[in-house]
């Protein structure tokens, strides 16, 4: 359907390869940069979803349905 802003920017999917659970041997501040770097994600992709929805209906209501002619009127 549509793609993300990252995406379009850089041309590829972020991904996120490093889970607070796979990271055992790396240190607590890593582990604590690594849950909040997942979390940002998780809040701007809400975010970005919710936008597309506000856009979206704020689009339907905008988009013209056309004349509003009857039968007799004068074209």
């Amino acid at each position: 359907m549509g793609t993300s802003p990252f995406k379009a920017n850089y041309g590829y999917k972020p991904t996120i390869s490093l889970i607070p659970q796979q990271a055992t041997k790396i240190s607590k501040t890593a582990k604590e940069r690594a849950e909040t770097l997942i979390n940002l994600y998780k809040n701007l992709y809400k975010t970005a979803k919710l936008i597309q929805e506000h856009i979206r209906k704020y689009y339907n209501l905008k988009k013209s349905k056309g004349l509003d002619l009857k039968e007799g009127d004068k074209v």
